[in-house]
């Protein structure tokens, strides 16, 4: 979020506290609900995803399946880290319906948009804290058992972090920006 993007909220967040006009503040209802559910879609397809993979983890687990390149340890914290992670996304998806732009008020909805926004950002911290310290240990095992391996996982992670970038993240900040969208 850019600065002018941040003065504006903080405006209109002032107007709402302050209630400075004598206008109603009304959100675009329209254009709110599309956020919603677009928000709402991309929890659901996360919390799905996780659960796929800490399943097939926890299969893999199970059945004694391993070699050098993903020990046993790797597999747990796999496991456990994406079940974390489906239920984190679960009470965001929840978090995020239960907000009812028409029939709750100016305040209700800032203040339930903030709280999510917060819950979002810190959840996505501490889960990009658990995958870089798992990365850093699964990169420097792969080192040791085979180079090749290193360099295609680095650049699968280099790639992934330019879409994330690029793509998916100003994707995020335009949907939750218009969660709020304001006539």
């Amino acid at each position: 979020m850019n600065l002018d993007e941040l003065k504006k909220s903080m405006s209109t967040l002032d107007d709402v506290l302050a209630q400075k006009s004598g206008d109603e503040i009304n959100f675009k209802s329209v254009k709110c609900n599309t956020a919603q559910r677009k928000i709402m879609k991309m929890y659901r397809k996360g919390a799905i995803s996780c659960a796929i993979l800490a399943v097939v983890f926890l299969c893999a687990w199970n059945s004694g399946f391993g070699n050098d390149a993903f020990p046993f340890a790797y597999k747990i914290f796999l496991c456990s880290f994406l079940g974390i992670a489906t239920i984190w996304y679960i009470y965001l998806y929840f978090k995020t319906k239960k907000i009812n732009i028409t029939t709750s008020t100016p305040m209700q909805t800032m203040k339930q948009v903030s709280t999510l926004r917060f819950f979002a950002l810190a959840g996505e911290i501490v889960l990009g804290m658990a995958l870089a310290v798992f990365f850093t240990l699964f990169l420097s095992n792969l080192w040791i058992v085979g180079q090749y391996r290193f360099w295609i996982v680095l650049a699968a992670i280099v790639v992934f972090l330019i879409l994330l970038i690029t793509v998916f993240l100003p994707r995020t900040i335009r949907d939750f920006r218009e969660l709020t969208a304001i006539d």
